[in-house]
Order: structure tokens, then C-alpha cells, then sequence
């Protein structure tokens, strides 16, 4: 909590430093271009620090079909989750309510525009940095550090550091273009239905999860109950004695958070904003906002914000409340 207090003092620092410079928002073009380039920059980090981990690279082969199962389920419920509150209040796929949503606003055309010439190509710039990470992490890292334990805790300071850097850039960017106020503005009830349907569907995808596996029902919901929270629920399921469930959790969540990083982009282009936002979990509020920014339109920003957090707050409740702990 204390990290999440401060990545979002620096964001409402920049957006109040941008605020006072829109007048000269044509100076600070680059800003998107930098932004872009430490997104990239922290994917590739965090590629490289999961190659290093042996944790992750040893149950690759021995829990990874288990987790490559309940992660697809649950991300498939979760936007299915988010798809039905959609429709139900009447909400286009870029995040706009549907009577807003038609051709002839100039900035909504440019936005779609935006979205399909550059969501495919991002997500295929940030699997490939994910990949190349873990490549050089398991091959190379081993080979030129001898402490790994040291690395990961140095990387993870590096992480850390650009997602201040990340931040930064997306509050001065929303301060600039003054599309927050307006947003909240106009968002309505689907910012708190959107959270809560997603949370409900996650754990769905858990259930049908614990019906196509050996473990029970209370494992597969724990499981999925973790939303891409790899550093708490783990070490909850585990330390109720459920070894094997708390390491199919582990990848389980790292995996879901990965992909919501290098899917998002993609997602939103061919399912909708607010679907896009529901894969990665918790991490819908700090690592995928800089994305969702640059890939998604303004209101999206709103819906990815809740959405992390209800999940972060939901894990940390109902993991320990399955458990029995």
C-alpha cells in the first residue's frame, strides 16, 4: 500500500504541473514518445528479472499446463464479466457511452484510428521484449552475476523506479490533455459494476477451473482469487498447507499479469477498452496504466484504476476467507 500511495502522489503531482502548462501543450509532443520508450523499458526488466527467477523457470514444465488453464479461464470470464455490464449500460467498446459513440466527433474517429493502427504492433513489441528478457535473464544473468538473490532484489528497485518514471509520464500526459475531469465526470455506475463483475467472473473461471482438475473447489477459487497478485496469494494458499495449489497460483498469477501487460494493447483493439483492462488484475492500477493511456481511450483510464484496485482489495480479503485462515 505504501508503494501504491506513492505512485499515485507522483501521478497527481505531474497531472497539477501539467495542468498549468496546456496553454504550451504543443511543446511537450515528446512526452507520449518517452513514455512509450519506458514502457518498453519496463517490460524488458521484468522479462529479465522472471528469466532469473528459478521459482518461475523450474515450474515451467511441472505446474505450467495447470496454470495455462485456470489463467485462460479466468481471463475468459473476467471479460466476459466485463462485456456483460457493457451491454447492459450501454457502453461502446472504446469506454464511450454509445450515444456518444458515433462518427461524426473528430477526436472519438481520431482515437479508433489510434487504437487499430497501433494496438497489434505494441503487444507484438512487448511479447517480444517479455521474451528476450527471460531469454538473456535464464541464460545470461546466472553466467555474469553470482548473487541472483541480490539481482532480483536490485531489479526490483529497477521496476520500482520506472514505474515512478512510467507514472510520471501518464500525469503529466492526462494533465496536459485535460480529459480527467470530464471522465469521472461522466462515468457513471459502470465503474464500480465493471470491478465487481470481473471479480465475479475470475472466480467463475475458478470454479470451472477446479471441475476440470484434480484440486477441490476451495484451491481453484483461492487460485483465481489471487488476480494477479503473485506476492500474496502464493504464500496464503501455501502456508494452509496446499503446496501444489499455491505453486500452480504462483505461475498462475505471474502469467495473468504478463499477459494482461503484452495482450492489452491487442485486446482493446479487437474486444473492447474495458475488457482489455480486466486481464491483468491488480496490476490494472500501476504497471498496465501507462498502456492503457497510449493504447486506450481517456475514460478507459477510470475503469483500469477501479478495476485494480477492487481486485487488489478483493484478493487480500477473500484469498485468507477461502483459505479458513
Amino acid at each position: 500500500m505504501a508503494l501504491l500511495a506513492l505512485y499515485w502522489s507522483i501521478m497527481i503531482v505531474f497531472y497539477l504541473i501539467a495542468s498549468r502548462l496546456r496553454r504550451c501543450a504543443g511543446r511537450f509532443a515528446f512526452v507520449d514518445r518517452l513514455m512509450t520508450l519506458s514502457v518498453f523499458a519496463l517490460v524488458f526488466v521484468m522479462g529479465l528479472r522472471m528469466g532469473a527467477n528459478r521459482e518461475i523457470t523450474s515450474s515451467l514444465r511441472t505446474i505450467g499446463v495447470q496454470a495455462v488453464l485456470v489463467t485462460v479461464l479466468v481471463i475468459a470470464f473476467a471479460m466476459l464479466g466485463a462485456t456483460l455490464v457493457r451491454k447492459l449500460l450501454h457502453i461502446s467498446k472504446r469506454a464511450f457511452p454509445v450515444s456518444a459513440d458515433s462518427p461524426p466527433e473528430e477526436t472519438h474517429v481520431s482515437g479508433e484510428r489510434k487504437l487499430d493502427a497501433s494496438g497489434t504492433r505494441t503487444s507484438l513489441m512487448i511479447f517480444l521484449l517479455v521474451v528476450t528478457g527471460m531469454l538473456l535473464g535464464y541464460f545470461l544473468i546466472p553466467r555474469i552475476v553470482s548473487d541472483l538473490d541480490a539481482f532480483e532484489a536490485a531489479s526490483g528497485d529497477w521496476i520500482v523506479i520506472g514505474l515512478c518514471i512510467m507514472l510520471a509520464f501518464v500525469g503529466f500526459s492526462m494533465g496536459l490533455s485535460d480529459h480527467l475531469k470530464p471522465v469521472l465526470q461522466g462515468a457513471g455506475p459502470g465503474v464500480f459494476l465493471v470491478p465487481v463483475f470481473s471479480v465475479a467472473g475470475s472466480l467463475l473461471g475458478g470454479a470451472v477451473y477446479a471441475l476440470l482438475s484434480p484440486l477441490s473447489l476451495r484451491e481453484g477459487l483461492a487460485i483465481a482469487a489471487g488476480f494477479g497478485w503473485y506476492t500474496m496469494a502464493p504464500g496464503v494458499i501455501s502456508g494452509a498447507g496446499y503446496e501444489i495449489a499455491g505453486a500452480i497460483s504462483f505461475l498462475h498469477n505471474v502469467l495473468r499479469e504478463t499477459l494482461g501487460i503484452i495482450l492489452l494493447p491487442l485486446l482493446a483493439e479487437k474486444f473492447g477498452c474495458i475488457e482489455a483492462v480486466t486481464v491483468p488484475g491488480t496490476a490494472a492500477m500501476d504497471v498496465c496504466l501507462p498502456i492503457v493511456e497510449r493504447s486506450c481511450t481517456p475514460p478507459t483510464i477510470a475503469y483500469s484504476f477501479t478495476t485494480g484496485m477492487v481486485s487488489c482489495l478483493a484478493c487480500a480479503l477473500l484469498v485468507p476467507l477461502i483459505m479458513g485462515i
